[in-house]
């Protein structure tokens, strides 16, 4: 059909949905983003052995949840191979990494929260400093020049209690062999408030996500579900779409990143905008059928 120039004050229900369902929904040609003032923030991350690997899960439980809206962070469990492109104090060992990010003023304040932590014991590698926000990367410090084929599932928390950390420890701690990657992430703050102007985003609600990511091994894969499984007792029942892998494309696990209610009004945009389900190749949101079908 003819070409329509399309702008968020004109179609406020195509912006909506766009800002949470992204692809679905067209090409976006431009667009304003607000900037921030960080020139500098404390981040990095703390490495503890195996031996302190439930403690640490335990402390950062109860830690995130009384941060501040400042600081980001999460947990990463993963066991290095006995590789000689490991760095020599990862090589061979379980490690579990508290990454941190704060980017309020009071650098003093953040150190101290961070202090808190530190009690746990000795790392095996310690890089929290204040680092100009360029330096945001670093934290993390994934590979970034060569491509790493990854299969990515996640669910969202409720909570994280004493019997999630067992159930955590369990599947990816120091004695489980995980062969898989394991992250824990505080959510909350302003995504826990409603969004204004709003959108649909999903997942408000969660305190936490668990995204496990393994090779495209089926064995190792299996052992991922397993633990995303295990955890089902404190899921809300969502996922994050952005945490989503090549596995989840099907309509059921799309449904799970959208309250029920969002994803009915998607189908229903989707129907208005995209009634041929054009823009398929992605995370998809089937248009709504007027026989009342799934459309799937």
């Amino acid at each position: 059909g003819r070409a329509r120039h399309v702008t968020a004050e004109a179609d406020p229900d195509l912006f909506w949905a766009l800002r949470g369902a992204g692809s679905n929904f067209g090409v976006v040609t431009a667009m304003e983003v607000d900037l921030f003032p960080v020139p500098t923030l404390l981040g990095g991350e703390l490495c503890f052995g195996a031996g302190a690997a439930e403690e640490v899960l335990h402390t950062y439980a109860s830690w995130a949840h009384q941060a501040p809206e400042t600081m980001a962070s999460s947990v990463l469990l993963l066991a290095y191979p006995d590789d000689p492109a490991v760095p020599p104090g990862l090589r061979g060992r379980h490690i579990t990494h508290v990454r941190v990010a704060d980017s309020g003023d009071d650098h003093a304040e953040a150190f101290r929260r961070v202090g808190l932590l530190r009690r746990i014991g000795p790392r095996v590698l310690d890089t929290v400093r204040v680092m100009p926000y360029a330096e945001v990367g670093t934290i993390h410090h994934e590979p970034t020049d060569e491509p790493v084929a990854a299969y990515d599932r996640n669910i969202l928390l409720a909570d994280v209690d004493a019997a999630a950390v067992a159930v955590l420890t369990e599947h990816a701690g120091p004695t489980a062999g995980a062969p898989f990657l394991t992250e824990l992430r505080a959510w909350g703050g302003a995504l826990a408030r409603p969004a204004d102007p709003p959108n649909a985003v999903g997942g408000r609600d969660a305190a936490y996500s668990l995204l496990a990511i393994s090779d495209p091994a089926a064995g190792n894969r299996s052992r991922r579900d397993d633990l995303l499984a295990a955890m089902g007792p404190w899921s809300t029942g969502m996922s994050y779409p952005n945490f989503s892998g090549v596995e989840d494309g099907a309509v059921e696990a799309v449904r799970r990143g959208y309250r029920p209610a969002d994803f009915v009004r998607l189908r229903d945009i989707k129907a208005a905008y995209d009634p041929g389900n054009v823009f398929r190749v992605n995370f998809n949101i089937p248009p709504a059928t007027s026989h009342g079908g799934d459309g799937t």
